[in-house]
């Protein structure tokens, strides 16, 4: 079967990559308005660009109010923090991605707990596994209806105090607890997970068919 991207609807399109394109990561995003009121919201078209510097993105559509108030506080403030969503948070998570009208803080409505950042002026999730504070590279708007590519460095890591950390490891998935979006409202649980080593290039040496 072959699909025409131009003959779908912007919804089709946009229900057919998030069918194709799993599992994505939730970046639970914290921001603040100019009135100081705290926002927090699910994106899961959010992944790592970079390593050094470390560079995350971010894309966000118009909502039903138009540009999302993540976007709007991230444009003014330019500072936010990327908040990880473990399993035993992700109801509340849910709540969160209810769009809400301009000066109503998630965080307040569904009850979160938040903790200081060290780095930026946007507080941080105090429940989550793992948070990243960050400040904007830069936003490019792509497609119409515009959505928005957020680009942001993370000048520092929280991982709670129970999260293994190895530097030639890396972080112990296990104790994270993650989840990620799958399409339509499906979710998947970070737990039956396999390893393979990278095989090194050998090259092939012809045999030697002489008599």
């Amino acid at each position: 079967m072959k699909i025409d991207p131009g003959s779908l609807t912007g919804k089709e399109a946009y229900r057919l990559m998030i069918s194709l394109i799993v599992p994505r990561p939730i970046a639970w995003i914290t921001s603040v308005n100019q009135a100081g009121v705290v926002n927090a919201a699910p994106y899961s078209f959010f992944n790592g660009v970079s390593s050094k510097p470390p560079i995350i993105s971010i894309c966000a559509g118009l909502g039903k109010y138009g540009k999302k108030h993540s976007v709007q506080n991230i444009e003014s403030t330019g500072e936010f923090v990327v908040n990880l969503v473990s399993e035993k948070l992700a109801e509340e998570m849910n709540r969160t991605a209810t769009e809400y009208p301009e000066g109503i803080s998630e965080v307040e409505e569904v009850g979160l707990e938040l903790a200081s950042s060290s780095t930026v002026d946007v507080p941080r999730l105090k429940d989550s596994p793992a948070s990243l504070e960050c400040v904007l590279e830069q936003i490019v708007e792509i497609g119409d209806p515009p959505t928005s590519l957020i680009l942001g460095e993370v000048k520092a890591y929280h991982l709670n105090d129970d999260i293994l950390w190895d530097r030639e490891q890396g972080v112990d998935l296990s104790a994270l607890g993650l989840i990620g979006r799958l399409g339509g409202n499906q979710y998947l649980k970070l737990h039956d997970t396999f390893e393979m080593q990278r095989i090194p290039y050998t090259p092939h040496t012809p045999a030697d068919n002489s008599v």
